[in-house]
């Protein structure tokens, strides 16, 4: 009996550097008091309240393993989510970053909790071995209000390089988590329209997502690469556009800050719109990734509502 629960130990603690939680291991039919009885042995020793290390197993993540055991629905961040995704950010953080949702703080030996109010799906990411970790968009986020500005230009260059992320997914989480006073976005931001800002996005990319998002939203009435009753034979030809309700969908592939040249000709292709009683509706690669059912949505009820106007008229 007592080799069974030894073996179920390890063998929960296997895929984790040697860490498991009490929760865990009540789950996998020890008793308390058999857990007690181990810590008492030796066999688990106690690194956080209710999170263990079994004895002689451990590995390179066997402390960040404990850290987000810890504070449930916590990622590994900052510095030291860099590290782990092959930053070259010097030497190692003495205490392991953790990030979690607003309300969750708490205080533990070795580890550095950060809360904040905005931690989204996208992200978030895992290592091979299952290690819960801020994705590498959001952690550029997260290390620009402490880096100089030659070290962040240099550090998203050379991530970009490596293919550890793209533009536009950095892009995406930019704007996601754009708002009045979060460190280091704006000089983020700033370099981004600098090193992007005239390169645009491979359009059937965006429009795919939106075409995918239409289908899965329920959005029906809109046909892709529509030719409007303006369109010249040459120009005019739009991303999306419903002829029925008389509404039009640009997905604007431009990675972040538009052109002034650009925005001119939106402005004017909106006014030719406008001119024969159709409205245009802008969507961006963020808002289709980060808010698709909002996004959708508000589609869905602009063409419902004109639908109707001109079915009564």
């Amino acid at each position: 009996m007592a080799e069974r629960i030894t073996l179920s130990i390890l063998d929960l603690a296997a895929a984790t550097d040697g860490i498991c939680t009490r929760r865990e291991l009540v789950d996998a039919g020890l008793s308390v008091s058999a857990i007690d009885r181990r810590v008492r042995s030796g066999l688990l020793w106690v690194v956080h309240h209710g999170v263990y290390q079994v004895r002689g197993v451990s590995g390179a993540l066997t402390a960040h393993f404990a850290a987000t055991k810890a504070v449930p629905g916590s990622l590994v961040s900052r510095q030291s989510a860099g590290l782990l995704h092959g930053f070259a950010l010097g030497d190692a953080p003495s205490l392991i970053h953790v990030t979690t949702a607003n309300g969750r703080s708490q205080t533990l030996r070795g580890v550095q909790v950060h809360e904040t109010r905005r931690l989204l799906a996208d992200d978030a990411t895992t290592t091979s071995g299952g290690l819960p970790i801020t994705s590498p968009a959001r952690t550029i986020v997260d290390l620009a209000a402490f880096l100089g500005p030659r070290q962040l230009r240099h550090l998203v260059q050379t991530q970009i390089a490596a293919r550890r992320l793209t533009g536009v997914e950095l892009h995406a989480c930019v704007s996601a988590l754009a708002r009045r006073g979060l460190p280091g976005l704006g000089r983020l931001d700033g370099l981004l329209l600098e090193l992007f800002a005239s390169e645009p996005l491979p359009m059937s990319d965006l429009e795919l997502r939106v075409q995918t998002g239409l289908l899965t939203h329920g959005v029906t009435g809109f046909r892709l690469q529509f030719r409007p009753p303006w369109y010249d034979g040459l120009r005019g030809v739009v991303d999306f556009g419903d002829p029925v309700a008389k509404v039009i969908i640009e997905a604007d592939g431009r990675r972040w800050h538009a052109t002034e040249q650009a925005m001119t000709d939106d402005r004017r292709r909106d006014r030719t719109a406008a001119s024969h009683g159709w409205v245009v509706l802008r969507v961006t690669w963020s808002e289709v990734v980060n808010r698709p059912a909002a996004t959708f949505g508000e589609i869905a009820a602009v063409a419902s509502a004109r639908r109707g106007r001109h079915r009564a008229a």
